[in-house]
């Protein structure tokens, strides 16, 4: 049962190292993220000003297409974090839960040994009362004689 404890332990330990590895790997795609943002938003800021001498109006279209693209792939981003923490969370609940059954296994195993152990103390001691018993019979058959 101490096995099934520490497999319990490792693997628990184990998933919340994976869990702070795909926190970390998201923070970091979200920091690439941020980075390719802001050269995307320098790159389209020059790409405006050349623009603007030329097309006047295509800047504000432009600026409000790079808007409404930007505001999606923060969508995308939160709902990939989202979705990230739901499951890290599921499978937290499932390994407390893997964790719960184990324990009252363990428990219930204890009981039964306890119980086991309980019988065996009394069919060693009833054996004991009838050895005293022997004894004593041929104690007094013994003084009989």
């Amino acid at each position: 049962m101490e096995l099934a404890m520490e497999k319990a332990k490792e693997e628990q330990e184990e998933w919340g190292k994976q869990m702070e590895l795909a926190i970390e790997k998201a923070k970091e795609e979200q920091e690439d993220l941020a980075e390719q943002m802001g050269l995307a938003v320098e790159l389209a800021m020059e790409k405006a000003k050349e623009e603007q001498e030329e097309w006047g109006q295509q800047e504000e279209l432009a600026m409000e297409k790079w808007k409404d693209e930007q505001e999606e792939r923060g969508q995308q981003m939160e709902l990939a974090v989202e979705l990230a923490m739901e499951k890290a969370k599921e499978e937290q609940e499932e390994w407390g839960q893997q964790e719960e059954l184990a324990m009252e296994k363990w428990k219930d195993e204890q009981e039964e040994r306890g119980q086991q152990m309980e019988l065996a103390m009394e069919k060693w001691k009833d054996e004991q009362e009838e050895l005293a018993e022997q004894l004593e019979l041929e104690v007094e058959k013994a003084f009989a004689k």
